[in-house]
């Protein structure tokens, strides 16, 4: 983020309003979609925001009443996500979000449960080569994801893996 006070404090602000959106408000979802909108368009060369920005557009199409409006909003949720990730491939925030809203779209219509594993496996290799690049609870969290992701494309196996390692992680942990 450029050092821009203003940007910085309502970039952040759209954040905690955006976890409520997650948590189901769709009041919310809708003021942090203008919050990111608005930071888009005075900073077009973001890759944070334009994240954050694809975030919001997917959750909108989670809240969308009309089937094809949900349909549209999602693709251009993954559209901004996958921008984002062209803009700046390394930057985990945006992996992050781009996994999770992957993740959650129904495999069946959208086919991005391989985007996920792709990008919950880049987490996890900056993580072997750096243990201070995730939490262990991040860990964990995205290794339970990777697994469901794995489920959703019919990889069992791997699935089952990626289960195993998770319980090994967590038997250490205690």
């Amino acid at each position: 983020m450029k050092k821009n006070d203003t940007n910085m404090k309502e970039f952040e602000e759209g954040k905690k309003i955006l976890l409520k959106g997650v948590d189901g408000d769709k009041k919310a979802v809708k003021i942090a979609y203008e919050i990111f909108l608005k930071l888009r368009n005075s900073e077009p060369d973001n890759a944070l925001i334009e994240a954050y920005y694809g975030s919001t557009l997917a959750l909108l199409g989670r809240d969308a009443v009309q089937p094809l409006e949900k349909a549209d909003k999602a693709q251009e949720g993954l559209d901004s996500l996958n921008q984002a990730i062209s803009m700046d491939p390394n930057q985990k925030e945006i992996r992050l979000l781009r996994a999770n809203v992957c993740l959650r779209l129904p495999e069946s219509f959208f086919h991005c449960s391989q985007t996920a594993i792709e990008d919950f496996n880049f987490l996890l290799d900056r993580y072997k080569e750096d243990s201070s690049y995730l939490t262990n609870k991040q860990v964990r969290g995205i290794m339970e994801d990777l697994s469901t992701a794995y489920q959703n494309i019919g990889k069992f196996g791997e699935a089952n893996e990626v289960s195993q390692r998770l319980t090994k992680l967590k038997s250490k942990k205690k």
